[in-house]
């Protein structure tokens, strides 16, 4: 799995959405340093986060993962 094009997905959708990284990292339950480690790939993502994340995003899973 390749954690920076994750996180380049979810930044596309974030800002999409018109959200900062610490609406969305609160949305998610994290903090927004972990938030920022997401998108720039420098942290894995656990399933209850991605969903969490996606939920907020409005968007499916699969198109954060592929």
């Amino acid at each position: 799995m390749d954690y920076y094009e994750i996180g380049q997905r979810i930044r596309h959708y974030r800002k999409a959405c018109g959200l900062s990284q610490e609406a969305l990292a609160d949305i998610a339950g994290i903090s927004a340093t972990h938030m920022s480690h997401i998108e720039t790939g420098n942290t894995k993502l656990s399933l209850p986060v991605i969903v969490k994340i996606a939920d907020g995003l409005a968007v499916q899973i699969d198109a954060l993962i592929y």
